[in-house]
C-alpha cells in the first residue's frame, strides 16, 4: 500500500513539474541507455516490505511507436522474521509507445525476465533460477533531442513471488 501511495504522489508530481520542459525526444528510432532506482514492493510468507530497486535498459526504437529493450534488474535483499528474499535478472521486452503532444511518450512493455535468487520464504529454499513473464508501463519526459526522465512501474514474478516496482531514471538517446 505504502509504495502505491508514493508512486502515485512522485508519478504526479514530475508531470506538473517537468511536462512543460518536454522536448522531441521521445519520437522516431534511435538506440538508448537508461539507469534507474526505485523501490519495490514483496508480499509473501512473513516478508511485507519494501526495498531498493536498481535497473539499467538499453534499446532501440524502430519507429515512433514500437521498439525492444533489455534490461538488467536488481532486487535488494529484504529480511524479515525468518524470511528473506535478494533477486537479480536480465529482461528482454517489446515496447509499444505513444507520443503524447510534441515530445513525450507514455508506453507499455511485454517480455521474459531471467532471474537469479537467494530467498528462504516460509521455511523452505526459493528457487535458485528460472524465468517468468514480466509487464509494464511508464512515461518518458523528454528535456531535448537526447536526454529523457523516465517513470516505469513493473511487475515480476521471481521465485513464485510477485514484485511490484517503480523507478525513476534518466535515458540518454544517440
Amino acid at each position: 500500500m505504502r509504495i502505491n501511495k508514493l508512486s502515485s504522489l512522485i508519478g504526479l508530481s514530475a508531470a506538473l513539474v517537468f511536462g512543460p520542459l518536454t522536448a522531441a525526444q521521445a519520437k522516431g528510432p534511435g538506440v538508448y541507455l537508461g539507469a534507474s532506482w526505485g523501490a519495490y514492493s514483496i508480499k509473501k510468507s512473513d516478508l511485507d516490505d519494501n526495498d531498493d530497486v536498481l535497473k539499467a535498459v538499453i534499446g532501440g526504437q524502430f519507429n515512433d511507436w514500437f521498439g525492444v529493450e533489455g534490461s538488467w534488474t536488481d532486487f535488494s535483499r529484504v529480511i524479515g522474521g525468518g524470511d528473506r528474499f535478494e533477486s537479480d535478472g536480465k529482461g528482454l521486452s517489446a515496447v509499444f509507445s505513444m507520443p503524447v503532444g510534441a515530445a513525450s511518450s507514455a508506453f507499455l512493455k511485454a517480455g521474459q525476465f531471467w532471474w537469479k535468487s537467494d530467498s528462504s520464504l516460509g521455511g523452505a529454499l526459493g528457487a535458485s533460477s528460472g524465468n517468468d513473464p514480466f509487464w509494464g508501463g511508464g512515461f518518458k519526459f523528454g528535456f531535448n533531442d537526447h536526454l529523457a526522465l523516465r517513470l516505469d512501474a513493473e511487475r515480476y514474478e521471481v521465485a513464485d513471488t510477485n514484485l511490484n516496482t517503480f523507478t525513476v531514471g534518466l535515458e540518454f538517446k544517440f
